[in-house]
């Protein structure tokens, strides 16, 4: 048996003083107290970003192919509906779908109020699965290609507003070319999304009524909504369509349109990394305190080992087994705290968030393996080097004066 191992063994299962058994179990505390920090800060942002991500991209897409021009409003200039470039962008592998759709403002008029909404004509190609998902009452509108359906969905914020329910007959108001075009349309569906400012101005409803309002046929659309399958290849993706569709359409993705939301969740990043620098910094300080109080409590053992011709770096892997019979036990804690904690918000929903300002009602976490793996890993190997620092003193330690030292 290896001698270093032999006696940190020893070293680790012996009980020593009082006050040096308790700073050790602080120290093991405090790694594990911090890992769990750690784990669940990452779980939240990540959990938060996923989570306003996917809600950004339900309501518009990953990449819009719109009129080349500087039109920042909710109604674009039209495009025609047939484009050559629908078929090669279809049959891409990493496309899911290419859907037209059609906006057009309007206002909704009730008995008590009314309100401006945003009304997003799409047809029956659309998916529907980010809004199936968040239907809170009713059921979806029915599209066809062949007849125009007046059938439309609103947000619950909007609804609750306006005192309205399922299955009402609603009057809405467009006004094109100076002209008022009345529209009357049956309330079918209600959503909630906890995506506070897109609740309240998008509705939906068939493309063919909003083309209908801008022209008396069906040959002309707002622009494009393509979905892709991976996320992470969004900008890519967005220069690719952008070759694809000519000079006279451009192609942007949803974080080009909402930049300041995304940017804003970039920001976000920055706190979970504070947050692991501090709990890192406080696992590290409480390891060295403990390593030092163990080195000064055995200094006469150091002498002894020194004396019966234990190398310096024989004593100094002792000491280091030592330190990792502090760490892993440490990390085991946390790992047990964090995903406990982790899982039991995620079942329960038991910290909630007002969802006017964040846009979700209840704290959303996601803890991925890569996550857990980077987290133990880093806070072990950080935890090694630094115990390096004060095993080193050790080489420094006389054996005559050790062995006299009390």
């Amino acid at each position: 048996m290896d001698f270093s191992y032999f006696v940190g063994k020893k070293l680790a299962t012996q009980s020593g003083k009082t006050f040096t058994r308790l700073i050790i179990r602080l120290a093991i505390a405090a790694v594990g107290i911090s890992l769990a920090v750690m784990l669940i800060a990452v779980g939240v942002v990540k959990g938060f970003q996923t989570e306003i991500k996917n809600k950004v991209v339900g309501f518009d897409g990953h990449i819009h192919v719109r009129n080349l021009d500087l039109n920042q409003s909710r109604e674009l200039k039209l495009i025609p509906i047939e484009q050559d470039f629908i078929d090669s962008v279809s049959n891409h592998p990493q496309v899911k779908s290419v859907s037209p759709f059609c906006l057009k403002a309007g206002i909704i008029n009730t008995k008590r109020e009314i309100e401006g909404m945003v009304f997003k004509g799409v047809g029956p190609t659309y998916d529907w699965q980010f809004i199936k998902t968040n239907l809170s009452k009713g059921r979806l509108p029915r599209f066809t290609d062949t007849t125009d359906t007046y059938e439309f969905l609103l947000s619950q914020k909007v609804a609750n507003k306006l005192q309205l329910d399922t299955g009402q007959n609603i009057e809405v108001f467009f006004i094109q070319d100076t002209k008022v075009r009345r529209r009357r349309m049956k309330l079918v569906g209600i959503y909630d999304t906890g995506l506070g400012e897109f609740d309240k101005t998008i509705c939906y409803t068939d493309i063919r009524v909003i083309q209908r309002i801008y022209t008396t046929d069906y040959s002309l659309v707002s622009g494009f909504e393509i979905t892709i399958t991976d996320l992470t290849n969004l900008d890519q993706m967005t220069e690719w369509v952008d070759d694809q569709i000519g000079i006279k359409l451009r192609a942007e993705n949803v974080e080009e349109k909402h930049d300041v939301i995304f940017k804003w969740l970039n920001i976000v990043d920055s706190n979970a990394i504070i947050i692991i620098v501090l709990m890192t910094i406080v696992s590290v300080v409480n390891l060295i305190t403990a390593f030092l109080i163990l080195i000064v409590d055995r200094t006469q053992m150091i002498g002894v080992l020194k004396s019966l011709g234990a190398t310096n770096g024989q004593v100094v892997r002792v000491f280091l087994l030592k330190g990792l019979s502090m760490v892993i036990p440490g990390l085991i804690i946390g790992n047990v705290l964090g995903l406990g904690l982790a899982y039991l918000q995620v079942k329960t929903g038991l910290i909630t968030l007002p969802e006017e300002t964040y846009y979700m009602s209840t704290v959303p976490v996601q803890i991925s393996m890569e996550t857990i793996l980077y987290l133990n890993i880093g806070t072990l190997i950080i935890s090694a080097v630094m115990m390096l620092i004060p095993a080193i003193m050790v080489r420094f330690i006389s054996p005559v004066k050790a062995i006299k030292f009390n």
